[in-house]
């Protein structure tokens, strides 16, 4: 039930014809995505371009209606959760690929477009977003500038904020901040643009966007190598990262032990589950535009590791998929929720962490959750080569009663060591009391600066990333 008045809601209705506004039984025909309280509004404006945008955040700015921003729904961090006298603003209907430039490598999108829909248009010209996440299907343009979502291939391009060249944005006023730029060098003062990037829709709605994007790297290989520890994770990772042939690794995904046996078991994928000599599991991808050369260089380098002393390598044993299916089998493993279905309700972490201290942090962390309570599970599935670690503690129950304990074994030392409380899902919520406990109070109260400034009557995403 929204509590926006009569008047106010006409004056949408009007704004955006009938097809552009949603309450009641019309929204809730539609999926909130990962959070049921996305809708909790009760109503939602679903524009098709900028200046409808535009002129829905100036009537909202006018009679302080707050806005939540909205795109795939796919956010874990719960920055999209809206309440009864807001409104909730949906880009899905702003799905436009305007233009795709094969000579300069650079799209020019509208918020709603997938990731995946940007994919299949920058493949015939040989091109990639140059970015890849497990919510390809659903995660928006719009919703990854917000999180700064990172992904698989982070090491190589970035995250969206090396991605975006150029930004269209409307304020909190009603404004349109245009700044779509499609070129690398850009040194006009103050890079603007930056600050919308991972601001959680807390600084103004994205309406456009000119994104670089890169060169397909070619036919691609994976391995499934199982590995005494993170340690020698990272020594192999360092390795693979000089293949022959002119072959390139693409991407380097570690499952810890415990991680990988759930989720294989839960796929019927038992075979793939690691011995019990291994701590972890590597899926190493590696690409080429030569047939068979990145398999044969990741046959080659593994094999010769393999062949050497195991206590000086830590590489245990290898599996090269021979088929298709083989190769989903592998990538459904590391894309696949089977410990948040075992577990529901557990503790999830979303940190980065140097590579170099990833082994160490993880054998204090576990050695750290079992002298606070023996019934602790901790689960951890990383992007490898940028230190990104999505960390789950679980218990046979719910643990809520130990939350702020874990946090704090989480959170312990990161930001001295150079690390980060989160990498790529974003503050929301969900994250706003530890980087305000754990989080630079010098940067906290620029960051409070540049959101009174913008945003003077805080009406955009209230009480997200910063209070």
């Amino acid at each position: 039930m929204t509590n926006l008045d009569q008047d106010t809601r006409a004056r949408l209705r009007g704004l955006l014809g009938p097809s552009g506004y949603r309450e009641g039984e019309a929204l809730a025909a539609l999926d909130p995505g990962i959070e049921p309280g996305n809708f909790i509004a009760g109503v939602a404006a679903l524009p098709t371009s900028t200046a409808e945008v535009a002129a829905v955040v100036a009537l909202c700015a006018k009679r302080k209606i707050p806005i939540v921003p909205l795109g795939g729904r796919t956010g874990l961090a719960k920055a999209g959760l809206s309440e009864p006298g807001q409104l909730v603003l949906l880009t899905s209907r702003m799905n436009r690929i305007i233009e795709i430039d094969p000579a300069a490598g650079v799209a020019t999108v509208e918020p709603g477009v997938t990731l995946a829909a940007l994919a299949a248009a920058a493949a015939p010209h040989g091109l990639t977003p140059g970015i890849d996440l497990a919510a390809r299907d659903s995660c928006t343009i719009g919703g990854m500038i917000g999180t700064n979502a990172g992904g698989m291939e982070a090491f190589r391009h970035g995250p969206m904020r090396r991605r975006v060249l150029g930004l269209e944005v409307v304020m909190p006023n009603g404004e349109v901040f245009s700044d779509l730029k499609s070129i690398i060098k850009n040194n006009e003062g103050y890079d603007i643009k930056q600050l919308f990037i991972g601001a959680e829709g807390t600084l103004g709605v994205v309406t456009r966007a000119v994104l670089k994007l890169e060169s397909d790297p070619g036919i691609r290989s994976a391995a499934l190598c199982h590995m005494r520890d993170a340690a020698a994770a990272v020594a192999l990772l360092h390795r693979l990262s000089r293949l022959p042939g002119g072959a390139q690794l693409t991407r380097a995904e570690i499952l810890w032990r415990t991680h990988m046996n759930m989720t294989a078991e839960a796929n019927g994928l038992r075979h793939l589950c690691a011995p019990e000599t291994a701590g972890v599991s590597v899926i190493f991808e590696a690409a080429s535009h030569q047939d068979g050369v990145a398999q044969e260089a990741l046959e080659s380098v593994l094999s010769d590791v393999l062949a050497g002393e195991e206590s000086n390598t830590g590489l245990i044993d290898v599996l090269m998929p021979k088929n298709e299916k083989e190769v989903r089998d592998i990538w459904k493993v590391r894309e696949d929720w089977a410990v948040d279905r075992a577990f529901p309700r557990g503790l999830w972490f979303d940190i980065s962490v140097p590579l170099v201290r990833i082994d160490t942090y993880m054998r204090t962390l576990a050695h750290r959750l079992k002298s606070l309570d023996p019934i602790l599970q901790l689960f951890c599935i990383a992007h490898l080569a940028d230190g990104n670690l999505h960390v789950t503690v679980n218990a046979p129950r719910p643990i809520p009663e130990h939350a702020d304990a874990v946090a704090a074994l989480v959170y312990d030392g990161l930001r001295e060591m150079g690390g980060s409380l989160s990498a790529e899902h974003g503050i929301g919520l969900s994250r706003r009391a530890a980087l305000e406990r754990y989080g630079d109070p010098v940067k906290l109260a620029a960051m409070r600066a540049v959101k009174k400034a913008l945003d003077p009557d805080g009406l955009m995403n209230p009480g997200k990333v910063v209070d």
